[in-house]
């Protein structure tokens, strides 16, 4: 959770929701505020108009037309007649529908505005929502006019539940929108990371697919797959030189070893002999430098991954201690094998077995007052792991990350041959396989030198 809340797809799904339900909202707030104040615009238009209509009235004929004009209202429209009292100066009903003037409202006050109340009607049962006008005339008489608002108001209030619902059909619109919008940058984004995986896995020919819409991602997309040609072409180069250089180097260093051979024969003085022979020593050290460092960097250029097969670990790691096993009881250790029935994985078989080779000579070499040693593989956590173990002095944790550097050596005065190119042809190995390299101890003491692959291969 805490790392989906620091996730870029969070970051667009919130600011797209607010923007969405801020942007609706706005909307049918402005929506209700004019339809209220056109529903009120209508309202007073009405009651404008009739109380217009009953001054005219008054004004031709007095208050004896007035009442006439009330009374036909009232008798030719019923129920549906507006609202109308004209009161005298008491307060008393001279004519209308309702029984007296309205609590509060003085019988001499003076000419106001609408105002609205909630009345009996003295033809009704029941109380209706009224908006009124009151106007003092000449004569001392009070003249109310107005409308009955009731079905204004239930109209306004299912106009008010249809936008709360509008408001709240809003809210998973929004999350829709926001849900399509971050899946659909996160898909582009995504592509675009597995098509560097892949090409980070030796796929140098993946390029990212475009849209031709040329907009921001479309220009990313163009950009990365200039730099993956650009990759491409340096790792076909690499290519080109590192087999070249393994033939121009190797043949001169085959015929020094041969001239050397050719003299350590001739020579007659035994000095000149052994010094011949540490030549000899040396060029084949030389040989086996080279041709680890070819290894290295063909590896690390992703090279050899057309040569993956299907391998069970059990039989795989049996063979590899058979094959080590007079070595390492030469020196004093066991070396057995440790792998469960039925787990496998793609590997390249030649260079898996060279780099758990080497991992088995390191024990033999640096695991001093050890006696046992183990090619191990299992699966944890996703993963499957292939490794060696052994029960000596392991390496101190400060020191285990040089340990992986190319010509590390652990030891300054270099009493034990070798190149310090043996973790780092494991490392160059486990990358090809998509996986990493991991130094820890050693359960009952010593080393632990795991290869964690990744398990998609099994």
């Amino acid at each position: 959770m805490p790392r989906f809340l620091r996730s870029t797809t969070l970051r667009i799904f919130v600011p797209v929701v607010l923007f969405q339900l801020v942007a609706t909202g706005g909307v049918l707030t402005f929506v209700w505020i004019a339809g209220q104040q056109s529903v009120r615009d209508e309202q007073r238009a009405l009651v404008g108009e009739l109380r217009e209509e009953l001054l005219d009235t008054w004004q031709d004929g007095g208050s004896e037309a007035l009442q006439a004009n009330i009374e036909r209202r009232l008798r030719s429209e019923g129920r549906r007649a507006p609202v109308l009292l004209l009161a005298d100066r008491a307060g008393r009903t001279l004519i209308g529908n309702l029984s007296a003037l309205p609590p509060g409202l003085e019988a001499d006050g003076a000419t106001g505005g609408l105002f609205e109340t909630v009345l009996y009607r003295s033809d009704g049962m029941q109380p209706q929502n009224m908006v009124l006008s009151q106007t003092r005339l000449g004569d001392g008489t009070t003249l109310l006019a107005g409308i009955e608002i009731g079905r204004d108001l239930k109209l306004q209030r299912s106009f008010e539940q249809a936008l709360l619902a509008a408001l709240f059909l809003a809210l998973p619109l929004a999350m829709l929108v926001a849900v399509l919008t971050s899946r659909l940058v996160g898909q582009r984004v995504h592509d675009m990371a597995q098509t560097v995986h892949r090409v980070g896995s030796g796929a140098f020919d993946a390029r990212v697919a475009l849209d031709g819409s040329g907009d921001a991602f479309d220009e990313l997309a163009g950009e990365i797959n200039a730099m993956l040609a650009r990759i491409e072409t340096l790792v076909g180069e690499l290519r080109v030189v590192a087999e070249g250089l393994a033939h121009d180097l190797r043949s001169p260093v085959t015929r020094l070893r041969a001239a050397l051979e050719q003299a350590a024969r001739e020579a007659a003085d035994p000095a000149a002999e052994a010094a011949m022979q540490r030549a000899l020593t040396e060029a084949d050290t030389l040989t086996r430098i080279l041709t680890t460092a070819l290894q290295i960097g063909r590896a690390e250029a992703g090279i050899g991954r057309e040569r993956f097969e299907e391998t069970r670990l059990d039989d795989f790691l049996g063979d590899l201690a058979a094959l080590y096993e007079p070595y390492a009881e030469d020196a004093g250790f066991v070396l057995r094998a440790e792998a469960p029935a039925g787990l496998a994985v793609s590997l390249h078989r030649e260079l898996m077995s060279q780099a758990l080779g080497n991992l088995v000579d390191n024990a033999v070499k640096y695991a001093e007052g050890g006696s046992a040693i183990a090619l191990f593989a299992l699966r944890q956590e996703g993963q499957i792991v292939l490794g060696v173990r052994d029960d000596g002095p392991g390496i101190a944790e400060d020191r285990r990350e040089a340990a992986l550097q190319r010509f590390g050596r652990l030891d300054p005065s270099r009493a034990v041959a070798g190149s310090g190119l043996g973790l780092a042809l494991v490392e160059a190995v486990a990358k090809l396989h998509g996986g990493r390299v991991e130094l820890a101890e050693a359960p009952g003491g010593g080393l632990e030198v795991r290869l964690n692959l990744p398990s998609s291969r099994t």
